[in-house]
């Protein structure tokens, strides 16, 4: 029976070191794909384990947790097809909507088998996401890439093995052929026991060494025997067994024969030591690379050695496999830095293409918005001056009546009126517009409590709010020292109130809730305001910032107001600002801002 037929996969285990590469590959893939979950699942009949996870945010999979099969796991169906599976989102996939994943809140997947050489299944490959993810070709042929590293470290591995069984079939020759001339040499003459009992010492420590070939040195008589295996390996003349030890140093490569010296001067100097060393040795006119191991077996009374004995085994293919292995890290870190670098080039193309999108809609909006006042005032004007022009005709003519006097004045008393109101009307959009900018000049700077700045907010908005009928929870702690616009910081919490009053609960009648909440550490405050009404959907949050965007259009709604308090946080303030919010859940803006401005 061949090694391929007796070995079985599910006895093999992977290095720690191997694991631990492995590891860094989870950890990228999940870095660069931007998911919280990169698995590499095992099969252990009847159950599934995550062998490795990857250490990123928000993963719920723990290493060496199992999960029975034939319970519609995604992996599952990976492994029975051998094929790639995606599946950008389970909720609205028939086939996928009621899988185990679902309730970890992972909708969606893409994962590849990962085989051993004989063709058994070792598991899958895999990233999973908590929301909608189609991945790009480009995630599929990184994941490939990385699959076929780790099928390649499972070759190794198994090839291995495979190398275990045939180096134990040849021990087990070697053993042979020494029992047999331990037979032999019983029948022979008495003058044999002697080399009876050194091969008896030579075939026990083939049982025992981990090499190919076998070798014994008589350091007195500068003599080594090499078993037939080892002339083998080294390309000896296979017509004698004993050679001069100067003659093995001869066939060792210029570069590693003073480190292969020193480690056997070192294991002879050193009682109960032994070596091992790996070398290149000149083998029928070739480099082959060798593993040679040794011990010191006797010394004489003054500790002087008399005899060692070792192994040497080939290990060409290994050290190929290593760096093989390296070069193909090198080549997948270059177009992991070139993918990197195209995926950045395309980042930056679309936020410029948003920048320009975001600038459109904002002169668009800037247009409509004025266009109402601007044109009523425009027409009521026009049509003011023609009731002017007809009062002077009639006037002219001796026609003007009082009656027609009366009804010019009061008209054009309502008229007036229009006109003012249009244009107080554009004053206001303007002041608006005026405060995307953020123009500082209106405010002040200067050294303020929060706390105190806070609650002339909240006094001035506490009408509203009770119309409103939301509740107001404030944690602002006095102490908090700033020195910056707390007319600006007003104006935040005012907005974001009246955003709230507008949109948050819109049918919801119970628990309106409003917190307010800031704490500070020596160099910042962060100001986080919260509701628990209707949220927001996440198709929308990208563009709550934008100017003019509203849900409300037609209803009195602007879309200015987060724009501005946008605006105030990153321009004059200085700080940063985050949105969290899902359907259902409310919304939470947090703020952090510097306590002096620079």
């Amino acid at each position: 029976m061949g090694a391929l037929e007796v070995i079985d996969t599910r006895t093999l285990t992977v290095a720690d070191e191997v694991a631990h590469k492995w590891q860094g590959i989870l950890d990228l893939i999940a870095r660069l794909v931007n998911v919280p979950a990169a698995l590499i699942m095992k099969v252990e009949p009847p159950q599934i384990k995550v062998f490795l996870s990857s250490q990123s945010a928000g993963n719920p999979y723990e290493e060496h947790e199992l999960a029975p099969l034939g319970t519609g796991l995604y992996c599952e169906t990976v492994m029975a097809k051998r094929a790639p599976l995606l599946v950008p989102n389970a909720l609205t996939d028939r086939d996928w909507c009621e899988n185990p994943d679902i309730k970890l809140g992972m909708i969606s997947y893409m994962g590849l088998p990962l085989v051993w050489p004989n063709d058994h299944v070792f598991g899958t490959i895999c990233v999973l996401d908590k929301q909608e993810n189609a991945y790009s070709t480009t995630f599929l042929q990184l994941l490939q890439q990385f699959r076929g590293i780790v099928e390649t470290d499972l070759k190794q591995i198994y090839e291995t093995q495979r190398r275990s069984f045939e180096d134990a079939a040849l021990r087990a020759d070697e053993a042979e052929r020494v029992r047999r001339e331990f037979i032999q040499l019983r029948a022979g003459e008495q003058r044999a026991l002697a080399a009876l009992q050194e091969s008896e010492r030579r075939w026990h420590f083939a049982l025992e060494g981990a090499g190919d070939g076998v070798w014994d040195w008589d350091l007195p008589k500068d003599t080594v025997f090499y078993s037939k295996r080892c002339i083998e390996l080294l390309g000896l003349p296979p017509e004698r067994a004993v050679h001069r030890f100067g003659e093995w140093q001869q066939y060792i490569h210029p570069e590693d024969l003073a480190a292969a010296m020193a480690a056997i001067d070192t294991c002879l100097q050193s009682p109960a030591a032994t070596f091992a060393s790996e070398h290149r040795f000149r083998v029928q006119g070739k480099w082959e690379w060798l593993l040679v191991r040794g011990m010191v077996v006797g010394r004489n009374a003054l500790g002087q050695p008399l005899r060692m004995i070792g192994t040497c085994s080939n290990i060409t293919l290994r050290k190929q496999a290593q760096v093989d292995l390296l070069a193909l890290n090198e080549h997948l870190e270059e177009r992991v830095a070139e993918r990197s670098a195209e995926l950045q080039k395309a980042m930056e193309q679309i936020a410029i293409t948003e920048k320009m999108a975001s600038l459109g809609r904002l002169v668009a909006g800037i247009a409509h918005e004025l266009n109402t006042p601007v044109g009523n005032a425009v027409l009521t004007s026009s049509t003011l001056v023609e009731w002017i022009g007809q009062l002077e005709r009639q006037a002219a003519s001796k026609q003007l009546t009082h009656s027609a006097l009366d009804d010019f004045l009061h008209q054009g008393k309502a008229a007036c009126e229009l006109i003012e109101r249009n244009a107080t009307r554009a004053s206001n959009l303007i002041a608006s517009f005026k405060q995307i900018a953020v123009d500082q000049s209106t405010q002040q700077r200067r050294a303020f409590e929060l706390h105190q700045a806070v609650h002339d907010v909240v006094a001035a908005l506490g009408p509203s709010l009770r119309r409103a009928r939301i509740e107001l929870q404030l944690d602002v702690a006095p102490g908090i020292a700033m020195d910056s616009y707390p007319g600006h910081i007003e104006q935040i919490i005012a907005n974001l109130a009246a955003n709230s009053i507008t949109h948050a609960f819109a049918g919801k009648d119970e628990e309106r809730r409003v917190r307010l909440s800031a704490s500070a550490s020596e160099d910042e405050v962060e100001l986080v305001y919260e509701d628990n009404g209707c949220g927001i959907d996440p198709a929308i949050q990208p563009h709550v910032f934008e100017p003019f965007y509203t849900t409300r259009l037609g209803q009195g709604s602007n879309g200015l107001g987060l724009s501005i308090v946008h605006n105030i946080a990153q321009a004059v303030l200085k700080g940063s600002i985050h949105l969290d919010s899902a359907p259902g859940q409310g919304v939470r803006f947090s703020f952090r801002l510097p306590r002096r401005l620079a």
